[in-house]
């Protein structure tokens, strides 16, 4: 099968292997390649992962992974390895980027056919409430030091939070704002987008790398920032949905985010998303029967 005629699932992972084992398991198929990347940290899961085979689609676990950290630049580096490497094999119809605790809530059959009637289109969420812009340019407007380390599990987070808040109260002090090179913006982290898009994307790299080192979150503004200062703007799929955009079924009211329980299978099943996240291995019974019912 022609490479323009597949899909590239790239998956970054921390933990959860029952989960992770089951995404996989449901994304198997020849239609579909799978890139994954796991934390350096997560050396028990990536020993759990050194074996694992699948039965139709080929399996890529990226090298020599970088430690990943939430609100880092580290998340954009790794987002950037997993598009590389996936490109590198040739030009794929998309790419979705998901996280190890996703699951399909669709199955491939469902989910090829979508993205053959929405060809062309980008899936990438955008927030525009008044909340998010806030939050928005408090995050590109200053500069983060120590992103690191902003866990309180982290060894040096006592050491280093006085010096990252005592930077920012100088920066409010002195009025100091970085310089909007461009029209920022913010959504989820998590997306699927056409190859055109993707070695625009790439290009931006440099650029991308720089401008967002300090920036807190990054990974929650990069690529909605590039897209929508791109020629591919136009593209993107309902822009103005701040729940639909990318077609993943998240709930922030529940959770940071919500996990699914049992309880919440209608749910699931009666969505018009593509994917859901998060999920549990202390939920396996709500993950194996999703599994069924959206088996390839």
């Amino acid at each position: 099968m022609s490479l323009q005629n597949k899909h590239a699932y790239l998956i970054i992972a921390h933990n959860e292997y029952p989960v992770l084992r089951t995404l996989l398991s449901m994304l198997d198929d020849e239609r579909n390649d799978i890139y994954l990347y796991i934390d350096r940290r997560s050396r028990n899961l990536r020993k759990s992962m050194h074996h694992y085979e699948l039965s139709k689609s080929k399996l890529y676990i990226i090298p020599n992974p970088i430690k990943l950290y939430w609100g880092d630049i580290s998340l954009v580096e790794a987002e950037f390895t997993l598009l590389e490497t996936a490109s590198a094999n040739g030009k794929y119809a998309y790419y979705h980027l998901l996280s190890g605790v996703d699951l399909p809530l669709k199955n491939q059959n469902y989910i090829h056919d979508f993205f053959d009637r929405h060809a062309g289109q980008e899936f990438v969420e955008y927030w525009h409430s008044p909340e998010h812009q806030k939050d928005l340019d408090r995050k590109v407007s200053r500069y983060y030091l120590f992103t690191k380390s902003l866990r309180p599990n982290d060894r040096w987070h006592a050491f280093t939070m006085p010096f990252y808040n005592f930077v920012l109260i100088l920066q409010k002090l002195l009025h100091f704002r970085r310089k909007h090179e461009v029209g920022f913006q913010k959504g989820s982290q998590w997306f699927s987008i056409t190859n055109d898009f993707c070695q625009y994307l790439l290009k931006e790299k440099a650029f991308v790398l720089k401008r967002f080192k300090y920036t807190l979150c990054p990974d929650e503004i990069f690529i909605q920032t590039v897209l929508w200062n791109s020629p591919f703007r136009k593209n993107i799929y309902r822009p103005e949905d701040e729940a639909a955009g990318n077609m993943r079924l998240i709930d922030w009211h529940r959770g940071g985010p919500y996990v699914w329980k049992k309880r919440d299978y209608d749910e699931l099943v009666q969505s018009d998303k593509l994917f859901a996240r998060k999920f549990s291995s202390d939920q396996m019974e709500l993950v194996n029967h999703l599994e069924a019912t959206f088996a390839c």
